[in-house]
């Protein structure tokens, strides 16, 4: 009876953060915006060949836990394609949490690695 109430919480959980990400789905020049106010990354923009922004990370676990966002990929400022970010978790947990993400890429090199495997 338990697992089939924490199954059920899981689920339940899943659809809404499935639910919350989309619902941010169009807001990534509004999230590229909000990280280059940060003085702390504004060195990272300059600086950096390409970068991929997550504007809504969801995120919770009761004791087996996962994370899921969908991001777009830019090189040079302009849009290349999109990703998507899922973790795993299990161990002691409770609760959820939303958050937004930028993964910079600092040559040409390393934005071509990445992309080609995503390919």
């Amino acid at each position: 009876m338990k697992i089939n109430q924490t199954l059920t919480i899981m689920v339940f959980l899943a659809i809404f953060l499935a639910g919350f990400n989309i619902a941010f789905a169009d807001s990534y020049s509004e999230t590229i915006d909000v990280f280059k106010k940060s003085d702390t990354v504004k060195p990272f923009f300059e600086n950096c060949y390409g970068y991929a922004v997550f504007p809504t990370i969801g995120k919770g676990g009761i004791g087996i836990g996962g994370a899921y966002g969908t991001g777009r990929v830019y090189a040079k400022g302009a849009p290349t394609g999109t990703a998507k970010l899922f973790k795993g978790t299990i161990g002691f947990q409770l609760g959820g949490q939303a958050f937004s993400q930028m993964i910079f890429f600092r040559g040409q090199a390393c934005f071509r690695g990445v992309h080609q495997r995503q390919l």
